[in-house]
Parts: structure tokens; sequence; C-alpha cells
């Protein structure tokens, strides 16, 4: 039987946070505290020139968390160095019992059973490996978003899919059956989560995009589509906040119609349409592939 070893250990990130009543113990008074720095936490501080990330939330987590507990999901993942969580999303983490769930504003606490081959140590606590980062993630979220964010894992290199689905194997966990059952969603070829986002969203009705197709006008390349319908000539982009770059707007522009002129019909998707109008988006998409007579799958 193959023992199983914990992930590797992170390197200690140089971050300063300290609790209020540490400050208060070295004979600083509360005005000095709260002119002076900055609140991560109820009771945890940091100084002003630290850079908000998640990072820092997490190691300010780390001080005030109960012993045993582990860091995991996007907080795990960024911690890795996939940045899949900001300041403002919160600290994802197991707590040994429920008696010790914390709630505070910041923290998304859960007791579950985990393993200690499945995390390593930091600052006092855990940090959950990939495989469990995945199963985490896939068994918490909703389809799109847990599929998306195990997407950025694969395609980062940090684990494969055989990997993922081999961690699951004979694991009787509460929520398995669903991570189990997203196993066949995962692809790692999409640049970013949006992207990610609208694949399963458009799979989820029956249309099966290819994730980065590169399209040639005979040996010269045109362009690498973010999913696409080949059979049909269907093109579905996203647009992300950096497109409204003047520069990038007119490349762009040259870019689809390109494509237009070797056939296809290429279909923008915003961040806000992903967001507030996925319906409309996929009725479109839907409604072109059949009219250009490809295949949904």
């Amino acid at each position: 039987m193959r023992v199983q070893q914990p992930p590797p250990v992170i390197d200690d990130l140089p971050i300063t946070v300290f609790r209020r009543c540490d400050a208060l113990a070295a004979g600083l008074t509360d005005e000095q505290i709260y002119a002076r720095f900055l609140r991560v936490f109820h009771g945890v501080y940091t100084t002003p020139t630290t850079p908000l990330t998640h990072q820092l939330k997490s190691a300010a987590a780390a001080v005030i968390l109960p012993k045993g507990s582990v860091i995991t999901g996007r907080s795990a993942a960024t911690l890795r160095g996939v940045d899949l969580a900001g300041f403002g999303n919160p600290v994802e983490v197991i707590v040994p019992t429920k008696d010790l769930l914390m709630r505070r504003q910041g923290l998304r606490c859960s007791s579950v059973r985990i393993g200690e081959f499945e995390h390593s140590p930091w600052r006092g606590v855990g940090v959950a490996g990939f495989p469990r980062i995945a199963f985490d993630l896939l068994k918490q979220r909703a389809i799109t978003q847990a599929v998306a964010c195990c997407d950025a894992l694969l395609h980062a290199g940090v684990i494969t899919a055989d990997e993922i689905a081999g961690s699951l194997v004979g694991r009787h966990d509460h929520g398995i059956r669903r991570a189990r059952m997203r196993l066949p969603y995962l692809d790692g070829r999409a640049e970013s989560i949006p992207e990610s986002v609208l694949r399963v969203e458009l799979v989820l009705r029956g249309l099966h995009p290819v994730p980065q197709l590169e399209v040639f006008d005979g040996d010269r390349f045109v362009a690498r589509l973010d999913l696409a319908f080949e059979e049909a000539k269907v093109a579905v982009e996203y647009d992300g906040g950096w497109h409204a770059d003047p520069a990038q707007v007119e490349h762009d522009r040259r870019r689809r119609d390109r494509l237009r002129g070797l056939g296809w019909t290429v279909i923008v998707v915003t961040n806000d349409q992903l967001r507030d109008g996925v319906e409309r988006v996929i009725a479109e998409v839907a409604a072109a592939v059949r009219w250009r007579g490809g295949v949904a799958a």
C-alpha cells in the first residue's frame, strides 16, 4: 500500500500581521493602533504599506483560527500560486469541530474530515494540497464556478484531471457524489475563469464548444478562439475589462474582421452578459450553430 505524503510546505511570505491584544501588551494604546495600522479582521491588524491581498487576509486569519484548522478551496489555491481569490473574498477554512465554527465576516468555515496527508503547515495552521483543494471546490460551489476554478488548476499545470479523479477514489465524504459528477465537465484549456464559466453554461445546455481553437488562413495563423464550434464556424469570445483598451479594441476588430472574412460568425460576450443575461447568450449561440448547420455535441 502506497503511503500518501503531505503536499509541499509553502514558503512563508513576508507579511506582518498582529493581534490587538499583543500590541496592547507591548505598550501601544488603542488610539495608536487605530491611527497607525490597518484592520484586517476584528482584533487583527497590519502595517499601512502591506498590499491588501488574499495572502494577507489568509495570514491574518491564521492568527485567530483554532488549532487544527486548514485553509482550503480558493484560498489555499491562491497561497499555492494559483490566484483564485482576492482581498475581498472570504478565507475558506476547515475547522476541527462544529463547536469551533467561527461566525466572523471574512471567513467561510466548515467542519469536515480532512486527512493529515492532505495539507501541510503554514503559520500555525494547515494549507490543503491541490487534490484536496480540487475536491473542496468541486463539492461546495455551483457547478459553473466549481468547474471553472478547477479548470484554472488544470491550466496552471499544478494537477491533472486524472489526478483529481484518482484522489476521489474510495472516498465517502459528504459531497463526494457531487464532486464525481462534475469530473466530466473539467477542461483546462480555457485561459480565464469567465471563459470556463461560459463553456460550462453552454455544455449544460447541450452545446459543446472547443476551447482555444486555432484558425488558419492557409498556412497563416489568424486567431485562437476562446470557444468555437468548428463545423458551424461559430466563435464565442469573452471580452473582459482589458478589452476596453483602445489598442486592444482595434486589434480585436481587425482580428474578428479577418475571421468573418473566412466565413466565421463571431459572438462576443461581455462580463455583464455572462453575469446577468446568460440565457440570452445561450439562445444566440444555439441559434447561430443551428443556422450554420453545425451540431450541438
